[in-house]
């Protein structure tokens, strides 16, 4: 016997609705996908661009190292995708002073159909390159100080193939006292000049364009857990890189480094007492508003920066985002190696010292926030990147000049 009429209906329209509403699931599951995937590919291309300016700034400070820029690249990409596993590349221009990046991804789809079935590997590139010319081997950063230069009581800073950038706008933006000197290749202040005619070798220049910091979108090393607590050596003994929660005293030992990074987490590094602190390939991220660098008068320090990794040519670099309880100090009398770059843009650097600093490494970059020479230091500052194992800086002449951009 035949079912009724309107049950036979019934389920004819129920199959019906399963299917229109199996189509626009699709539909609308495809057109979700759509949408993402697109979101996706803008997503990835930003990065790309992002990560090519990044790898880009790091030509202004430092000579063109392939493994350095693929260091920086694959660092930006991962702190901007976080989770995401993106596979980049980083290639040198031949002209050395453009860097292309390219990044290639799996996509994410939502819903099964074929948006999702036909996605393809997602990729991106982008090229930056810097536009200017030379060295510059000081920079203080701060435009709203009242002097990011301030040298007294017979200092003196020595940079004979560099130059030297203070971004303070005041009138006194480098201020030269008691018979202190500088001599460099290039002396600009963003303000004015508050010194003696002959306490600067050549003349400097007045009214600079302020110079951005070529290191502001380098991304910081990843912090881990703690690997030590509340540091203090006061005999002879070989560290390992890791986290040295509460900070690292040495006071009156010999610190031997092993190669690697030093995150000096939530306290101070200090060395006093006669201590030494020796280290080849070395890197110290402060971060923690405890975690400030004091070199006294009797202290031995001998450091070379890393020369790949995270801290590539980084020989010290703080938390940008921590605010410092006081000045990172350097008044060692016995500190004539600091090879690399010191990197503070929070902070000031006080340099007080009896003998010659960094007199015998092959290169030194500072960038801080301001500067403080006082009671005698020779601070030297050179340029003989070819020596140097260690990621070289290579600042850009007249660095108002010079900038970077994408050109692809």
């Amino acid at each position: 016997m035949p079912p009724p009429a309107n049950l036979s209906k019934s389920g004819n329209m129920s199959v019906l609705m399963m299917g229109v509403m199996t189509v626009l699931a699709l539909v609308v599951g495809g057109a979700v996908d759509f949408a993402s995937l697109e979101n996706q590919k803008r997503a990835l291309q930003d990065v790309a661009d992002g990560a090519a300016l990044a790898a880009a700034r790091e030509l202004v400070v430092t000579a063109p190292a392939a493994d350095r820029l693929q260091s920086v690249a694959e660092a930006y990409v991962a702190a901007n995708l976080k989770g995401k596993h993106v596979e980049v590349t980083a290639a040198l221009g031949a002209d050395r002073h453009s860097i292309e990046v390219g990044l290639s991804a799996d996509p994410q789809t939502y819903f099964p159909g074929p948006i999702g079935m036909n996605a393809g590997r997602q990729s991106a590139s982008a090229t930056a390159a810097v536009y200017g010319g030379g060295n510059v081997c000081m920079i203080g950063l701060d435009t709203k100080a009242g002097s990011t230069l301030n040298m007294a009581n017979r200092a003196r800073l020595s940079a004979d193939s560099c130059a030297i950038y203070s971004n303070s706008q005041s009138t006194h933006s480098i201020t030269i006292q008691n018979s202190a000197s500088v001599r460099a290749s290039l002396v600009c202040a963003a303000g004015g000049i508050d010194a003696a005619k002959a306490a600067i070798s050549p003349a400097p220049v007045e009214d600079c364009p302020p110079i951005d910091d070529p290191l502001a979108s380098r991304p910081p090393p990843p912090v881990g857990g703690c690997t030590q607590n509340d540091f203090v050596l006061k005999t002879d003994a070989i560290l390992e890189p890791g986290v040295y929660c509460g900070g690292l005293k040495v006071s009156g030992g010999v610190a031997t480094l092993r190669p690697g990074t030093y995150v000096i987490k939530d306290g101070p590094l200090t060395i006093t007492g006669g201590g030494s602190l020796f280290g080849e390939n070395v890197g110290f991220y402060l971060t923690g508003s405890r975690s400030v660098v004091t070199f006294d008068t009797t202290s031995h320090i001998d450091l070379t920066g890393p020369q790949r990794g995270p801290m590539s040519g980084l020989l010290f670099s703080e938390d940008r985002t921590t605010a410092f309880d006081a000045n990172h100090k350097l008044g060692s009398d016995d500190a004539r190696r600091l090879e690399g770059t010191l990197y503070f843009p929070n902070s000031q650097l006080l340099i007080e010292a009896k003998n010659p600093i960094a007199d015998r490494s092959d290169y030194t970059v500072i960038i801080a926030r301001a500067f403080e020479l006082r009671d005698g230091p020779e601070l030297v500052l050179k340029t003989n990147y070819a020596a140097s194992s260690v990621p070289v800086p290579q600042g850009v002449g007249n660095r108002a000049l010079a900038h970077t951009r994408l050109v692809q």
